[in-house]
């Protein structure tokens, strides 16, 4: 009984509301003829009745034609779970094939991160190291032009551009 049960539970997904209905009746419809059968036989009327063999012939054609109908029907469900189970199974290998790929590009790109996070800290690092350079030239230049006056800085400007302009003829010409 939980053979069946299960494998009603498993084909439901596949069946009709219509179909199960229609299979509820013909199993209840069968238990009936199966008890109607099991009384008659254990009828004492049953075993003194001159046609006993042709009603039991009948009844054994019924029945066998009623076996091979559910065997056919059990065959084509088993057939139907099985092709459904493969279909599953070859979807599944498919979903991690594809999980397997993306753990490789997570890999690659947290790899990637890593390192990119590396030159961002020694960028920041050599940064720093430049801006205290840059502040104590710029605190050097500072005491440079508080210790000079105004005329000699005006002087020393001069001169560097007469140095400069010297400096670009000479490129210019060779």
């Amino acid at each position: 009984k939980q053979w069946y049960q299960r494998r009603v539970a498993i084909t439901a997904g596949n069946i009709t509301s219509d179909e199960i209905a229609n299979r509820k009746y013909f199993v209840q419809q069968t238990k009936e003829q199966c008890r109607n059968v099991t009384m008659e036989i254990a009828s004492p009327r049953h075993s003194q009745a001159a046609g006993r063999s042709t009603d039991l012939s009948q009844y054994s054609a019924a029945q066998h034609s009623q076996n091979r109908s559910n065997e056919v029907f059990i065959e084509k469900s088993m057939e139907q779970q099985q092709q459904i189970i493969r279909q599953q199974d070859d979807n599944l290998q498919l979903v991690g094939q594809s999980i397997g790929r993306l753990k490789e590009m997570g890999t690659m790109i947290g790899d990637e991160v890593d390192d990119q996070n590396q030159l961002l800290d020694d960028f920041y690092g050599d940064m720093g190291q430049t801006e205290k350079r840059m502040g104590n030239v710029q605190k050097k230049l500072d005491k440079i032009l508080n210790k000079v006056d105004s005329k000699k800085q005006n002087i020393i400007i001069g001169v560097l551009l007469v140095i400069m302009i010297i400096v670009v003829v000479l490129f210019f010409s060779l």
